[in-house]
């Protein structure tokens, strides 16, 4: 971790600590305090989720290295099962990992919870739910100590059932029963229509150069009976939503096909462009009086144009003028005609972010949440807050001597806050997500506190630009974790962003600003491409006192369909002229109902910096270090002190029946020795760990709801094998209230002491979720036998407890 500078050399300090850098470390200085001393590590440092234009992303991080191992399911559900081994880092060995309950922070509402919890020796599962099924992909984070989700397509079709009516109506409504590429059969027809008893037909719509046949009952004519045929289709059609007026006429034949575009607008004949511009300034000075009958008056005249040079703005400022109305609906039709229209137009980015602000202003909810009420404009509160209680004991017994410690007795607090004002045109957000850890052990390592995010943004939905400043968290772009600094974002074209970074680099959310570490960065994201794929680019250059850190250039593409997903990430430092990381990992949906997952990682550990010649050395700083060897001997060390290592996993899954799911993981993993230097010893390598994994879960065998799993895994890493079988459950038990006892019982054998241990791991978890909030109480033992060459046998025990809830608002 890097400490505050302490370095005498008047230069330095004067060159890190002034400017627009040294007042951000200031201001933080102020929330964040002084880093003390470590506190009883967690392994998450925050969750975050945040909404985009489509997708959402959630971004996991956490305070050591993990390595992806597999997931379930594919890519579609209601949430996403992620197996991650720990880093040695991490500090957990092959002890039972106990299990977090951290705050889902950002401005995204559709992460409903994330949790933590053991998977076997050395591995954890992050689960992470949302609101109802949805595609997603998984990519990995630039640094190591992180996971990426992508919720594909959240807002797709939703705005469609989730804007507001007005007095004035519509022509129509029409349930979306399913969407395909492919024609659907006359008998998938003739089963909907049999199922709701009303008229179904198809239509079709072009989106991205890719045909899409729509499976829709209607047409309805009163919103009421609309809803009424919504919540019965989605009992059988889950991903059913509400189309309002976005078809032109459908026959109202089965099978029958209809255009998926609004009508064609009615022209009129065409004025003088002189004529025209007068028409314009008078529909500009008429919206700002809030004279908005006769601006839309006026604008409508002007779209029944024929195509003109600035009929794309008037359609533009059309959807505008509905919008400041409170004519949602209308606004919708017209932004969506400017998008069939001009799909390439200069506002075809920001019309989106406007329906994608639509559909926010259409969720139910009281004032003073989120997405709630009928004033945009009005201050809106979310977050969430989580306090857990932790207590463990160690104890170990031989022929000889028993010793007993307790190793853990501390609270953990943490909240997320966020402030947000929507606008017009501009939308305002603060947030601060901060915790705080109470060690109340004797002589433990003592209190801390962490702050994750702290910053304030801004963003212009009209011109498709953003600016973020304060400490926040990005693993995209050739960014690594957490920075103290500014990011800003502007839509360049409807299919490119740039992006722009400059900062302080946070090695631990514990630690206030460190000034004497910057970087500058820019990307560039593209996409998306006929649906299916995306692209970002990126270069960062980093200097820590004054010498080079980093400079590296990258690639990351995405490529997602349903039952194919390819993620690949490559970075390169050009500085030191080598790999960073290479990436690929995906998932395939096999024939006969099997999936495979795959993941191939070739990196740097840790991401090779400057920095990391401090690794073993007795100063803190590299000011200190550039005392003692020059700049080139100091690039050697930190080349020296960054081995390479590899990590290859493969997961094969297939149903058994409708209650049953058969799993096959393989990992593999190995850490290439690192060179003596700088009097630092060489490391030796690790040579290769293998883990082989067979699981059988089922579902719903004793209760609905229920969850069972059976799990047979080995592991060899050369001088030491497991042999592990584990039953976990999770039963419904009345209510919201959940219970899961566990049962692991591992075979341990070391060749570098000839022992043998014998292991039983019993859990006890007792949880409550209902609405916004989490209760949740886990106990749990790890009981051994260890025998030792010839005769001495070792007992060991340890006990430990947990008490947590999560509340939202």
């Amino acid at each position: 971790m890097s400490q505050p500078a302490n370095s005498t050399d008047a230069r330095v300090l004067g060159r890190t600590r002034t400017g627009a850098f040294g007042a951000l470390a200031f201001v933080l200085a102020m929330v964040c305090g002084n880093a003390q001393a470590q506190a009883p590590i967690r392994l998450i440092d925050f969750v975050e989720a945040n909404d985009g234009e489509r997708n959402v992303d959630v971004q996991v991080q956490f305070n050591c290295s993990v390595r992806y191992m597999s997931h379930d399911p594919l890519d579609f559900g209601t949430k996403v099962r992620i197996r991650l081994r720990l880093g040695q880092d991490c500090g957990v060995g092959t002890r039972p990992i106990a299990g977090e309950l951290p705050t889902v922070g950002g401005d995204s509402r559709l992460v409903r919870t994330a949790r933590l919890e053991e998977a076997g020796p050395s591995d954890a599962a992050m689960i992470l739910e949302w609101s109802r099924d949805y595609n997603f992909v998984i990519a990995p984070t630039t640094n190591g100590r992180g996971i990426r989700v992508r919720i594909l397509n959240a807002f797709a079709g939703k705005a469609k059932m989730m804007i507001i009516e007005t007095d004035e109506p519509t022509s129509g409504y029409a349930i979306n029963l399913e969407s395909s590429t492919t024609a659907f059969e006359q008998a998938e027809i003739d089963a909907a229509q049999a199922l709701l008893k009303t008229n179904i037909y198809v239509s079709t719509v072009e989106l991205e150069a890719t045909k899409w046949y729509r499976l829709r009952a209607g047409p309805i004519v009163r919103r009421a009976d609309a809803d009424r045929l919504l919540a019965a289709a989605q009992q059988q059609y889950s991903r059913a939503w509400l189309g309002i007026d976005d078809e032109a006429t459908p026959t109202g034949e089965p099978g029958s096909s209809a255009p998926g575009v609004a009508a064609t607008v009615p022209v009129d004949p065409a004025l003088p462009d002189d004529e025209r511009g007068k028409i314009m300034d008078a529909a500009r000075k008429a919206m700002s009086r809030r004279d908005y009958p006769k601006a839309t008056e006026l604008l409508t005249k002007l779209t029944r144009q024929p195509e003109y040079k600035d009929r794309s703005r008037a359609q533009e400022m059309l959807g505008l003028t509905r919008e400041r109305a409170g004519q949602l609906a209308h606004a919708k039709a017209e932004y969506e005609e400017y998008l069939r229209r001009y799909a390439d137009g200069d506002a075809a980015g920001r019309i989106k972010k406007r329906l994608r602000a639509l559909a926010t202003a259409g969720l139910a909810g009281k004032p003073g949440t989120r997405g709630g009420g009928v004033d945009d404009s009005a201050w809106k509160v979310t977050g969430g807050a989580a306090q857990t209680y932790r207590w463990e004991n160690n104890s170990l017994t031989t022929e000889d001597a028993s010793t007993s410690q307790q190793t853990q007795n501390a609270v953990y607090t943490d909240g997320d806050v966020i402030a947000r004002r929507r606008g017009e045109q501009y939308d305002f957000v603060a947030r601060l997500s901060a915790g705080y850890s109470k060690d109340m052990l004797t002589n433990g390592p003592g209190d801390q506190t962490r702050v994750s995010a702290a910053f304030i943004e801004l963003t212009d939905r009209e011109r498709g630009m953003a600016a973020r400043f304060g400490r926040q968290s990005r693993n995209s772009g050739g960014l690594l974790g957490t920075f103290d600094g500014l990011f800003g974002s502007y839509q360049l074209r409807p299919r490119m962003a740039i992006n722009v970074a400059a900062g302080l680099p946070v090695e631990s959310t514990r630690n206030s600003p460190q000034t004497d570490r910057q970087f500058v960065g820019i990307s560039a994201d593209f996409g998306p491409f006929r649906e299916h794929w995306d692209f970002s680019t990126y270069l960062v250059a980093q200097k820590y006192a004054g010498e080079t850190d980093r400079r590296a250039v990258g690639f990351e593409t995405r490529y997602f369909v349903p039952g194919r997903t390819v993620v690949g990430l490559v970075d390169y430092d050009f500085f030191y002229q080598q790999l960073n990381s290479v990436v690929l990992m995906g998932s395939w949906a096999l024939p006969a109902r099997w999936s495979l997952s795959f993941n191939l990682d070739h990196r740097q550990t840790p991401v090779l910096t400057t920095r990391n010649a401090l690794i073993g050395q007795p100063v803190a700083t590299l000011d200190e270090l550039l005392g003692l060897f020059s700049s080139e001997e100091i690039r050697r060390f930190a080349e020296d002190r960054t081995p390479l290592s590899d990590a290859y996993s493969v997961s094969l899954s297939r149903p058994l029946g409708e209650r049953f799911e058969f799993s096959f993981d393989a990992f593999a993993s190995r850490t290439a020795a690192s060179d003596a230097s700088g009097g630092v010893e060489a490391t030796p390598a690790t040579g290769l760990d293998k883990t082989l994994q067979l699981q059988l879960s089922g579902s719903s065998l004793w209760k609905s709801s229920d969850w069972w799993v059976l799990q047979l895994r080995t592991q060899d890493s050369g001088n030491n094998k497991i042999e592990s079988v584990g039953l976990a459950t999770r039963l419904p038990v009345g209510g919201a209230w959940r219970f899961g006892p566990r049962l692991r019982v591992d075979r341990r054998k070391s060749e570098l002491d000839s022992s043998k241990e014998l292991l039983y791991v019993p859990t006890l978890r007792l949880d409550y979720q209902k609405g916004r909030t989490w209760i949740e109480f886990e106990a749990g033992a790890e009981l051994g036998t260890r025998d030792l060459l010839p005769v001495e046998t070792e007992k060991s025990k340890r006990y430990y407890f947990g008490l947590g809830y999560r509340l939202s608002f």
